[in-house]
């Protein structure tokens, strides 16, 4: 797993709109992704609602090697791109391959693109995703 993460983002960075995107750097102390990038742990591991860390996520972990090809075909009907605000007032960029019920977020930190996250979208969530991206289609 994280050969690919090596490959697909740190050693072939994606450019998205003629900017580089980057990832947390910063290197993880958590027993699953020690001594791994934090941008790494991420995308593997899930915030527990119930306690104050991340559990290694299985589905997560397993999808890794979508994150490249999901950015790189936005322009492909399947994946709905949307952008939003987050709570600190950041511009994030989403895409959603809804079909797959899988997402991965953006944040722009000017004059960066950061790489947060990507995840499989619970039926839970899924209604909050559907209409965050209706919500952006209307503005265009």
């Amino acid at each position: 797993m994280y050969g690919i993460f090596l490959n697909d983002i740190v050693n072939n960075p994606i450019v998205i709109n003629g900017i580089e995107m980057s990832f947390n750097r910063n290197i993880s102390m958590h027993p699953v992704c020690k001594g791994k990038f934090k941008g790494f742990e991420h995308i593997i591991t899930r915030e527990s609602k119930y306690k104050e860390k991340r559990d290694f996520d299985k589905e997560r972990a397993n999808k890794i090697h979508w994150i490249r090809p999901i950015i790189k075909n936005v322009s492909d009907v399947r994946i709905k791109y949307f952008e939003r605000l987050n709570d600190d007032g950041y511009n994030q960029q989403y895409y959603w391959y809804e079909e797959k019920h899988f997402i991965v977020i953006i944040r722009e930190i000017k004059p960066d693109l950061m790489l947060i996250t990507s995840f499989s979208v619970d039926y839970s969530e899924k209604q909050k995703y559907k209409q965050w991206y209706n919500e952006y289609n209307e503005t265009l």
